[in-house]
This record gives C-alpha cells, structure tokens and sequence, in this order.
C-alpha cells in the first residue's frame, strides 16, 4: 500500500526510518527531505535526487551510506536494510578547482571555439573545440599532452574531457592550392571568391555566419551554427552539403570549394 513516498508494509516485520537531509546550496527533491518508513520485508530501494541551487554543485552523499549506488552522484539509489541518515552536500561553485586551458594555432588559421588565448575548466568538463583556417589553408590536426584525448584529432570540428592538470591545445593549419589553379605567374588562391546562400526553414535560423549571401575565398572553413527556436529543434543541413562535416550537426562546417546554397531544417 503507498503512503505518500513510503510504503507500509504488509505483514508485522519491522520497518525502517530513513532519515535524509542536505547542507547549503540545495536540497534532496527526491524523495524529498524528511523521515521515510520502509519494509524491512522488502528491501526497498530509493531513488535519491539532489539538486543544487544557483552557483552551488553537487559534492557528495555522507552519513549512512553504505548501500548507496555511487556516493558521488546527484541521482543515485539507497537499498534501505536498516535505519540510515543520509545528507546530500553541496558546495559554492566557484569552490571547484579549475585548471587553466591554452589554446593556440599555428599560421594559417585560428581556433573559433572557444578561441584562442587561457580559459579556465574544472576537471571532467566536456571542451567543445572548432578550428578555421585561413583561405588556401586547411587544418589538419589538434596536439596536445598526452593527457588530452581528442574526440578526432583530425576533426577541426572535436572535443575533450578535461583532465586534472593544465594543459596546451594547438590547432595545426598547411597552406594549400587549387588543385587545378588557373595559368599565372605566381599561382594566386585569393583569386578564386565563392559565394554562400544560407537560409533556413521555419523554426529557427542561421546565427552564424548568418543567412543570406557570403563571399569567401577558396578554401576557407566556415563555421555554421543553426539555432532553433523554441518548440523546435534542429534536423539537417540540405542543399549543397558536399563538404559540410555533419549535415546532422547544427554546430558544423562548411569548406568553400565552389558556388554552394544552403538551408538549414527545423521541426517542432
């Protein structure tokens, strides 16, 4: 029979208290703060959930919890065989210690997410990372500490997890030519400027670099971003998508090899 969050028990055996409170900066929402009865008949298992207010983290479980599935989880379970009090600890965020990210390019090229210079990131933070390279230059892969593993290292579109420690990231660009380039003395990549069209369905648009008509140079990356609105979320890039990284993306890249016209698709 269900009493509210506990549950009576059925048959005259002995019934535990589980007792759950929390510190600053949040508090336990399920199944809530207080003193729960369960069945020792049943071995009943609790869901916990702990939810940190504005500029606080989660930390920790403390006090009975030894049947806790992961101590270190703001949602986790409790099998309760007995009478337990449990807290739920939460601390300032700014209390967690961050580690300084550098992130560089050699010529050629730049980073455009996060951008280049000295970031800061608490440890087990996912770092999404997009590099650009200059016209008639292409990018060709991250370097770091051994500690880094980049999702793709070749990918100029990519990401890591950062690790306990301060580390460099550099973006590597090689300048590059036309493969067939027009008769000239010298061979000159500037030449060649391709136009862009961007559009967008309803739902949402192209913040970056925007819609409508762009010139770029041959070779140059660029960096699209679709936003959808609210109610919406974003499908796919269609049109000509040849050299755009993921169509399936709404943070991609497209290399400005030709003439292209673009849209990006939206669905509620």
């Amino acid at each position: 029979m269900v009493l509210g969050n506990s549950i009576a028990c059925t048959t005259p055996v002995t019934e535990y208290v589980l007792t759950i409170s929390s510190t600053e900066g949040g508090s336990v929402t399920t199944p809530g703060e207080g003193k729960y009865p369960y069945c020792e008949e049943q071995g009943d298992r609790v869901n916990l959930v702990a939810t940190p207010d504005p500029g606080y983290l989660f930390a920790e479980w403390t006090g009975d919890v030894g049947t806790i599935a992961d101590v270190n989880a703001a949602t986790t379970t409790i099998t309760v065989n007995g009478d337990y009090s449990i807290m739920a600890n939460f601390i300032m965020a700014n209390f967690v210690k961050q580690y300084d990210l550098t992130i560089s390019s050699t010529a050629c090229g730049y980073v455009d997410t996060p951008g280049e210079g000295i970031y800061s990131y608490a440890e087990d933070t996912v770092v999404n990372l997009v590099a650009i390279p200059h016209a008639c230059c292409q990018f060709v892969k991250w370097t770091a500490a051994p500690e880094v593993t980049f999702g793709n290292e070749s990918a100029a579109a990519t990401s890591f997890t950062m690790p306990a420690n301060h580390v460099t990231v550099t973006a590597h660009f090689e300048d590059v030519c036309p493969p067939t380039p027009p008769a000239m003395t010298p061979p000159c990549c500037f030449c060649f400027v391709y136009g862009l069209k961007i559009s967008s369905t309803g739902g949402g648009s192209v913040t970056k670099p925007g819609e409508g008509v762009h010139p770029y140079n041959w070779g140059t990356m660029v960096h699209l971003v679709a936003s959808p609105d609210a109610g919406h979320s974003f499908l796919y890039w269609s049109g000509d998508v040849g050299t755009i990284a993921d169509i399936y993306d709404a943070s991609t890249t497209i290399t400005m090899n030709d003439w292209y016209i673009i849209t990006a698709n939206f669905d509620p």
